[in-house]
């Protein structure tokens, strides 16, 4: 299975909401940049043919529905009726082409469930599933769950991309992060990044192949924030991550992570896409393949892409602004 460059938001109690906040969540999915939504399940708190409808909406304006099945407040106390309630979700729901399955956000929260039960319940998933839809549970970049035989990705909680890569590049699955912090005002550490660290490491995310989750935690005139309840977005990230997507769909599939003083996706002799985050370098060099390649430098913050011509040689030379969020990308030319 290929997941490859999802873009995808968390807004896990949208559907449990009136008519109009589901429109305005409808309507705000719509025109962002994501495909794919994280939503929790909550069938003990919606029958499953609104959950039915709700997943019936999201494909109809082109987003995945990322089912977390196992949430706190379910009901669920025990591994047999853990077992009862994903025998009669997951059947219902399979059909939908749209679907995505995450069996926990938060293991944890679920104290009497044991490593070899969650393995049985991933086990279950696969089983209820004739569509084989992307499965997968959210845990420590380090847990041993991630090489489960059922699952079909990775999703990881971590401080950082980077921390995420280094506890997961020996692993065979694709790996996403789906909690890495939300762009926020919160008390809470994870939910009051801000705007400027998001988009970084949305960034470092991508070109190391550790797909980031986005999230929002501002509080609107309800008190209700977008990852918890969905409705509009207020944050600064969201456009930007929409330059993001359009560099990631550009980028050849085959192109793979290189780790250098810098994270950079390559296909050598080929493509070149460099993120220099943080450093606030002068000029890069390349030392590639002869040929002629197309330079361009992205300002992944002000939302730029700079060319600067065709170099031809062994070796490529990119003189850059000296700011933080600065992107190459070399791409080879007839």
């Amino acid at each position: 299975m290929t997941i490859a460059g999802p873009m995808a938001t968390t807004a896990l109690g949208w559907h449990l909401h009136g008519e109009k906040r589901r429109a305005q969540t409808l309507a705000t999915l719509e025109s962002s940049p994501f495909d794919r939504v994280r939503m929790a399940a909550c069938a003990t708190r919606c029958t499953l043919d609104e959950l039915e409808e709700r997943v019936a909406e999201l494909a109809a304006i082109g987003v995945d529905a990322e089912l977390v099945l196992l949430h706190p407040g379910d009901g669920i106390a025990d591994l047999g009726a853990a077992v009862r309630y994903l025998a009669e979700v997951v059947p219902r729901l399979a059909p939908h082409a749209n679907v995505w399955w995450s069996l926990a956000a938060d293991p944890a929260a679920f104290p009497f469930l044991s490593e070899h039960d969650w393995a049985r319940l991933a086990d279950l998933v696969a089983e209820e599933d004739p569509g084989h839809h992307p499965l997968s549970i959210t845990v420590e970049a380090g847990s041993p769950l991630l090489w489960r035989r059922a699952f079909t990705h990775g999703s990881v909680r971590a401080p950082s991309p980077r921390d995420a890569w280094m506890q997961t590049r020996d692993h065979h699955k694709p790996v996403l992060m789906d909690m890495c912090g939300y762009e926020g005002d919160s008390d809470d550490p994870w939910l009051s990044l801000t705007a400027e660290q998001v988009v970084s490491q949305a960034w470092d995310g991508a070109v190391r192949r550790r797909y980031l989750t986005h999230g929002e935690s501002y509080a609107d005139d309800d008190g209700l924030t977008w990852s918890e309840a969905g409705g509009t977005l207020a944050g600064a990230a969201v456009p930007r991550l929409a330059l993001l997507r359009e560099v990631i769909a550009g980028t050849p599939a085959e192109a793979r992570y290189r780790d250098r003083d810098a994270p950079m996706l390559e296909l050598p002799g080929q493509f070149y896409l460099e993120f220099c985050g943080e450093h606030r370098f002068p000029q890069r060099e390349y030392e590639v393949p002869a040929g002629r390649y197309e330079v361009e430098v992205i300002d992944t913050w002000e939302m730029t892409v700079t060319p600067l011509g065709v170099q031809e040689g062994e070796t490529v030379s990119v003189p850059l602004p000296g700011t933080v969020g600065q992107a190459v990308r070399l791409r080879r030319r007839p």
